[in-house]
């Protein structure tokens, strides 16, 4: 009778692991069924750091993701995302108001932010929440210039342009052409800017030049350590012409259908991102000089995110 009872428990035990087994199985099978997180980026700093932190966090925790950080800019990365060549990546709330839904620029965060929201939904895009900070464009000009023309508006800069004044401007092809750009600039400052006293440069390479006395004036980004480094002067926007520009994280509907915790996640690492932080962080890559990828996994130590 024991060893009956022995023979059934020992039964019993072989074919509870066997269930356990054949359980695990399944939820691996599950697991390889979901789709990569494959994140993507435009290929200025801050967005590279965007991207290196998301792709760098969320592999840390355990989700499947493939790193596809600095594809390509606004007519690169947009179109990758809407065709799922990528699904998650951080774009920036007046950029799709303005040269995606090409409606009028927005200098409401809020109303900017859920407008955008609203129209990418249809799109199986989804923009979970911005971080509070803005990265909008600025003017940044030599301060010798600045002092020689006494410069320190916008409409400063166009009166001695129009004047006939040569302050050579550098910028990038994409701004210089999209209709958020030198174009939207021109039209509220009531101007045009000569062609032939424009640099185009590789994007934000402008300050670069502007430290080599190349060029006078040049498009930066508000989120630009370089610009204190570099010892430059940021001309006023007496006009208001620069619209919110809030960066998010845009994520294809089935990847959020696919990992419901997912959001709650990434939330996580946006409540770090600021205005300090991510000048902060811009400067260990751009003034430190160290890598993109060093100072990503460092930040994310250092919040205690990984």
């Amino acid at each position: 009778m024991k060893k009956t009872f022995m023979r059934s428990l020992v039964l019993l035990l072989v074919l509870s692991l066997a269930v356990f087994a054949l359980a695990g199985c399944g939820d691996k099978k599950a697991d390889a069924d979901k789709p990569t997180i494959v994140v993507g980026s435009k290929t200025f700093t801050e967005a590279l750091l965007l991207g290196t932190l998301t792709y760098d966090y969320l592999e840390a925790k355990e989700y499947p993701v493939e790193n596809k950080v600095g594809l390509g800019e606004l007519a690169v990365v947009r179109p990758a995302l809407e065709s799922g060549e990528i699904n998650c990546y951080w774009e920036y709330t007046g950029t799709v108001l303005i040269s995606v839904m090409e409606e009028e620029p927005s200098y409401d965060e809020e109303k900017c932010y859920n407008a955008v929201k609203d129209w990418d939904a249809k799109n199986d895009i989804v923009w979970l929440p911005y971080a509070k900070y803005q990265s909008t464009y600025c003017l940044p000009v030599r301060k010798e210039i600045a002092e020689k023309y006494n410069l320190k508006t916008i409409s400063d800069l166009v009166a001695q342009v129009k004047k006939g004044e040569k302050i050579r401007l550098a910028g990038f092809q994409e701004w210089v052409e999209r209709p958020d750009g030198l174009p939207h600039v021109e039209e509220v400052y009531e101007f045009k800017y000569p062609k032939d006293q424009i640099s185009l440069l590789a994007m934000f390479m402008g300050l670069e030049a502007m430290k080599e006395g190349e060029v006078d004036v040049c498009i930066s980004n508000t989120i630009e350590p370089r610009i204190n480094s570099y010892g430059l002067a940021v001309l006023e926007d007496d006009k208001n012409c620069f619209p919110v520009y809030n960066p998010a994280p845009l994520v294809r509907k089935e990847i959020i259908d696919a990992y419901p915790e997912l959001a709650d996640d990434i939330q996580k690492l946006t409540d770090e991102l600021n205005e300090d932080s991510i000048n902060d962080l811009c400067a260990r890559v751009d003034v430190d000089k160290q890598s993109v990828e060093k100072v990503s996994k460092d930040f994310l130590k250092e919040k205690k995110l990984i």
